[in-house]
């Protein structure tokens, strides 16, 4: 049964050095949906961010620049779309909170804060990991663990609070590959300068808010099994807290890394 696994390509989009030999990789699952493609636009008569022009930046200075905003905010929403999962979480360095549904097998609700780890699996997820770890993983109960637990560790392995506490640079090779195009608009209305890379037939484009502060907005990917991504919220605190009710320590198992990750 596909589950959990397709966790697997998530870290690749981790750091941007690792995503040219992405590109030249056979293996994927899937195709990415629920992109629309942003639409042309007239270019604004100045554009300022913070006092920092972008207008004269390089395309991998734009790609920095966006990266370091969006950690700078402190917290953010990350909508991430696969073809075989969904996420939606608010996150910080330190927290996280939000839903992972995988494609066709259920979903389950993570909230990450500090050291500790709470996740609440529907039944078909808790059949999945009860099958998979050989121990009785409950439904619709609030478990509770560290990230050295083997499920509750890659369950929150979604929660990509590392991009916040340290946020990715364009490595020299990629820099050299990176290209920006003109001014944009969303299909939800902001305006963004894109920055983008093709290797092999396949391109993934970056968007930096062109006005304002130079937040990362959306990542779209044309590769399948990569990740598109929009980025929202910026500065919302994620006030992650113990979930209400009865807890439930996590059971032992032995769920194999490569079926969770």
């Amino acid at each position: 049964m596909r589950v959990l696994s397709v966790r697997r390509m998530a870290g690749t989009l981790a750091s941007a050095a690792v995503l040219v030999a992405l590109f030249a990789c056979t293996d994927g699952s899937g195709t990415a949906t629920g992109r629309s493609a942003p639409s042309a636009a007239g270019k604004p008569t100045v554009l300022t961010v913070d006092s920092n022009d972008l207008e004269g930046l390089s395309a991998h200075q734009i790609y920095d620049k966006s990266r370091a905003a969006n950690a700078s905010a402190g917290s953010y929403r990350e909508r991430m779309t696969r073809a075989d999962a969904n996420t939606n979480l608010l996150l910080s360095a330190t927290e996280c909170s939000g839903t992972v549904e995988i494609t066709g097998q259920g979903t389950f609700d993570v909230i990450v804060k500090d050291g500790d780890i709470w996740a609440n699996l529907d039944r078909a997820t808790a059949t999945w990991a009860s099958e998979q770890g050989g121990a009785t993983v409950p439904e619709g109960a609030w478990l509770h663990g560290t990230p050295e637990h083997p499920l509750m560790g890659r369950l929150a392995s979604w929660c990509h609070t590392g991009r916040v506490s340290k946020p990715d640079t364009a490595s020299a090779k990629l820099s050299a590959q990176l290209k920006r195009g003109g001014i944009t608009t969303l299909d939800d209305g902001r305006q963004a300068i894109p920055v983008s890379i093709e290797t092999n037939g396949t391109s993934i484009t970056w968007y930096a808010a062109a006005t304002g502060t130079p937040h990362l907005l959306r990542q779209d990917a044309a590769r399948a099994g990569m990740e598109d991504i929009i980025y929202s919220d910026f500065g919302t605190p994620v006030n992650a807290t113990v979930p209400p009710g009865k807890v439930e320590e996590a059971p032992i198992g032995s769920w194999p890394n490569s079926n969770l990750h």
